[in-house]
């Protein structure tokens, strides 16, 4: 009893890296890059090799998750949720904000250097799709699917019909509109997966909210694959890579992630030690495989995770719980990726019409979802607070969006729709969390 005492003191003595620290090695990381940049500058003769631009990227990286975590403890401190704050940190070191106020030279990030993050990002994209498949539970999605199935109809179908609407009034174009209200439909899983992993103990509802937005954006993706097809028959003569699309994104990624629960659940009854290193080496494998083979890299992840958690769940349980442990540098990378590429510019350019696409997507999310839970027979507070975990918008809905110019290149129209897109999610993508955050913390655990 003495020893074991003692072990437990000796264990809280030990030095701890506080907040103070990880300020100081920010600071450090950031005068780090900004000699480099200035001896790269000064010194004419400084050879521009490879190796000096992976350094770059290094401590980039390491700044991203340094002041991404401290920005998200920061605001957690006046009740917002950490997200917001990696978001912010994101905006403020990345290009769009410095290019909108006219000073891009004082951006720590550039245009060009965010192209060398795409690594780190779908390496984070993977991560969060894997815990997001593994938190949906096969026999609790049976027994909800009722539910589910309102709760995404009854928001579906009012946002299509009301964003369509004013979309048109604005743009004069049926086509158009169509394709602005089918992204309006879509959510973030990315974000409600990060939401739900800051509770200690997820709630039913949170999952709930989880499945719903999964279940709903899978649908989305086919449905605007369809309508891009249409569109496109009737516009172009490149109607045939929308159907490429489906293929490719929607199946193809769905069976990849199939077809790798099974030797995953195999390497997993055996492997019973470095659960880490295990956890992110099938990271790195399934974000160079979605890159080589063309498959989106969440779909495959959540597919993945969804099937290994339910077939062989103890089996996956230490890998899925060490996953988890993950998360938060998962979400400093995310999240400060995503605001460095949130184009304010747009937002301002564009600010009326997506303040009307906005506030009645808000709307028609509100009134669907509130029907559907009352018709289904939720709780008074999950039926008034269940609108809010559709709000947020982030990882497909700008995959929705960047399709846009590439099945319509040649058409005027295509680049300015896109800009319109994106700055109604930048707007989503800035407000949902904190919506959502409200609404997780509304709801008892009990219901």
């Amino acid at each position: 009893m003495k020893l074991r005492t003692t072990n437990t003191q000796k264990r809280k003595d030990r030095p701890r890296f506080g907040a103070t620290f990880l300020a100081v090695a920010l600071f450090c990381l950031v005068g780090l890059i900004l000699i480099t940049r200035e001896l790269r500058k000064s010194i004419v003769d400084l050879p521009q090799s490879n190796l000096s631009a992976a350094g770059e990227t290094t401590l980039l990286l390491g700044v991203i998750i340094l002041g991404s975590w401290l920005s998200g403890r920061l605001i957690r401190r006046v009740g917002l949720p950490p997200i917001t704050g990696q978001l912010l940190f994101g905006v403020l070191v990345g290009p769009s904000f410095w290019t909108w106020l006219h000073r891009p030279e004082i951006s720590l990030i550039n245009a060009s250097q965010l192209v060398s993050l795409q690594g780190p990002e779908s390496l984070a994209v993977v991560m969060i799709g894997l815990v997001a498949g593994a938190e949906i539970d096969w026999l609790f999605l049976r027994s909800k699917l009722r539910v589910i199935t309102a709760l995404a109809a009854g928001q579906m179908i009012l946002v299509f019909i009301t964003v369509g609407f004013v979309a048109f009034a604005f743009l004069d174009s049926i086509s158009q509109s169509v394709i602005v209200a089918t992204i309006a439909a879509t959510s973030s899983s990315a974000v409600s997966v990060a939401l739900l992993r800051e509770m200690r103990h997820p709630t039913d509802f949170a999952r709930l909210l989880l499945a719903t937005t999964v279940a709903k954006d899978l649908f989305l993706v086919v449905a605007f694959s369809v309508i891009l097809f249409v569109i496109a028959a009737t516009t172009t003569t490149m109607a045939h890579q929308a159907w490429y699309w489906i293929a490719l994104h929607l199946a193809g990624s769905i069976g990849v992630g199939i077809a790798l629960a099974f030797p995953l659940r195999w390497a997993l009854a055996r492997i019973e030690r470095r659960m880490t290193a295990v956890v992110l080496v099938t990271a790195i494998f399934l974000a160079i495989l979605c890159s080589t083979i063309g498959v989106a890299p969440l779909i495959t992840a959540l597919t993945l995770g969804f099937t290994a958690r339910n077939i062989a769940p103890l089996a996956t349980a230490s890998f899925f719980a060490t996953a988890r442990r993950l998360f938060l540098a998962v979400c400093c990378v995310f999240f400060a990726a995503a605001g460095t590429h949130l184009n304010l510019a747009a937002l301002a350019a564009n600010w009326t019409v997506v303040l009307a696409i906005s506030a009645v997507r808000f709307a028609g999310i509100w009134t669907g979802v509130t029907i559907a839970a009352r018709a289904t027979g939720l709780s008074p507070s999950a039926t008034r607070w269940a609108w809010a975990g559709f709000i947020p918008q982030a990882g497909i809905s700008l995959a929705l969006a960047a399709q846009i110019a590439i099945e319509f290149p040649n058409q005027t129209w295509a680049s300015g729709l896109t800009t319109i897109v994106i700055a109604c999610i930048t707007l989503n993508e800035m407000i949902g969390p904190i919506l959502m955050r409200i609404a997780l913390s509304k709801v008892p655990s009990h219901e």
